[in-house]
């Protein structure tokens, strides 16, 4: 996905936010680069700031009194902080006609001088989310990426194990197929990571013996999701000369994997003849469910035998106090 340049942002939000462009027509270049929603020095989009650098500065009827009160140097240095380095564009907002000074100065240093009658905090949250989408920090992985129970489920494990399959008989048991093969994660909040398909692949999976099956023709429209928050991280894997008995039966530690910097619950899942899968990434998701509400299932199966192993204890020093 490319940076975003002030021009698209334009184009692409004329029409649904009642965008004009009186001015700074010149600097409609100025780009603003993939990966820095998160720039901790320089802010994305907000009211009139001039302690802190924003790339976009709205200007409403509040900001606009204020920049009137201001007379000889209190001005200038307003300006002065306004028309940072950083600076992308200006938004007069409320239907606010742009200051002269301001019009002047976008229109000599090529700064992108934008007009919307939106309030200006309902212009300021329909960008933000605009850019959170198009600025999103984006990684690409191998997998399966699939909706179970409204879960966003990512399948993972090495070529041929077998995770296709799976998804295919997932998907026949009513779950959603977001992404097959090549799975895009874009980093659109501090702690969500949001999974979409490329568009070259969308609707299709790939199944050894059956080649490529296009999922939204053969299963229908719910089938199919555009996008989906990742949660869950499945990880198909083949046990060392196929035998189950090494792996460990109740782990108490749970594993996890961290993609661009957020940590996701990890379920390894062993690949054996016989085993149900699809059955297995449903109980899996449920359990993971469960977690979140707070409930963890293998730790109370713990507690119960240990407060049944202190009441035989119990019991048996009773017995021997009658010796």
């Amino acid at each position: 996905m490319p940076d975003v340049n002030v021009q698209r942002l334009y184009s692409e939000n004329r029409e649904r936010l009642g965008l004009s462009w009186p001015a700074g027509k010149h600097g409609g270049q100025r780009t603003v680069p993939l990966g820095s929603l998160y720039n901790p020095r320089v802010g994305m989009i907000s009211h009139l700031n001039l302690t802190h650098p924003h790339r976009f500065q709205v200007i409403g009827e509040m900001e606009l009194a204020y920049l009137r009160s201001l007379q000889g140097p209190a001005l200038d240095s307003a300006l002065a902080a306004v028309f940072s380095e950083p600076l992308a564009a200006i938004i007069f907002a409320d239907g606010c006609t742009p200051l002269g000074r301001i019009t002047e100065l976008c229109e000599r240093m090529n700064v992108p001088l934008l007009a919307s009658p939106r309030p200006g905090a309902n212009l300021i949250d329909s960008l933000r989310h605009y850019l959170s989408l198009e600025l999103a920090e984006m990684l690409t992985l191998h997998g399966v990426y699939l909706v179970v129970l409204e879960v966003g489920v990512l399948i993972t494990g090495s070529s041929a194990v077998g995770k296709s399959e799976l998804a295919l008989e997932l998907i026949s048991r009513g779950h959603g197929l977001v992404a097959d093969d090549v799975v895009e994660l874009y980093h659109i909040g501090p702690t969500t990571l949001q999974g979409r398909c490329p568009p070259l692949l969308r609707d299709f999976l790939e199944v050894r013996g059956l080649g490529v099956i296009n999922i939204r023709s053969i299963f229908g429209e719910t089938a199919v999701r555009p996008r989906k928050t990742l949660k869950l991280i499945v990880h198909l894997e083949k046990p060392g000369a196929g035998d189950l008995a090494s792996m460990e039966r109740l782990p108490m530690n749970s594993s996890t994997q961290t993609i661009l910097g957020i940590e996701y619950p990890k379920v390894v899942l062993p690949v054996a003849e016989g085993r149900n899968l699809a059955v297995l990434v449903e109980a899996a998701t449920r359990n993971f469910i469960l977690r979140s509400r707070g409930i963890d299932s293998t730790r109370q199966f713990l507690e119960r035998h240990e407060r049944l192993m202190a009441q035989e204890a119990g019991d048996g020093a009773d017995d021997d106090s009658f010796e």
